[in-house]
């Protein structure tokens, strides 16, 4: 597991009222979202890589569906550099443990990507992955330095 405390984005985050509703902000989308837990997740993250990582909104999609053993789902957030898909992202409730369901969630989603890259979160609990698509391995990462580093090279 990766230490990182989202906590200090939420500043960051913009919400807004309507029908008695409460909305955040997606800078990506340019829209606003019903707060749920795993959306107050996406939003940490996305102001965690635009702020700390530096990376341009540009660079990121949100809910990019794929195809997966002909049903279509969608992936919470992917990290694009030069058009390629980097950097595929899980995210979970905050009540919801990361556990080896969503592990494979996660490698099947890749098998349609193919990115190198694999983060999982559910807000408090947070974990990366480098998978070597030739010899098929994934091996845990033990800080998100990568993020940086992918950004300065693309």
């Amino acid at each position: 597991m990766i230490k990182l405390d989202l906590s200090k984005y939420h500043s960051e985050l913009k919400f807004s009222e309507s029908g008695g509703k409460r909305y955040v902000f997606d800078p990506i989308r340019k829209s606003n979202f019903i707060v749920q837990q795993e959306e107050l997740v996406r939003q940490s993250w996305i102001q965690y890589l635009l702020i700390s990582c530096k990376i341009r909104e540009a660079s990121l999609s949100v809910e990019k569906q794929v195809v997966v053993n002909k049903l279509k789902k969608r992936i919470d957030l992917v990290y694009y550099s030069k058009g390629n898909p980097l950097v595929l992202f899980e995210f979970k409730s905050f009540n919801i443990s990361i556990n080896q369901n969503a592990a494979q969630q996660v490698a099947n989603y890749n098998l349609q990507l193919k990115v190198p890259y694999i983060v999982i979160s559910n807000g408090l609990d947070h974990f990366a992955f480098f998978v070597d698509l030739e010899k098929q391995t994934t091996t845990p990462l033990n800080d998100f330095s990568f993020l940086s580093e992918l950004n300065t090279q693309g």
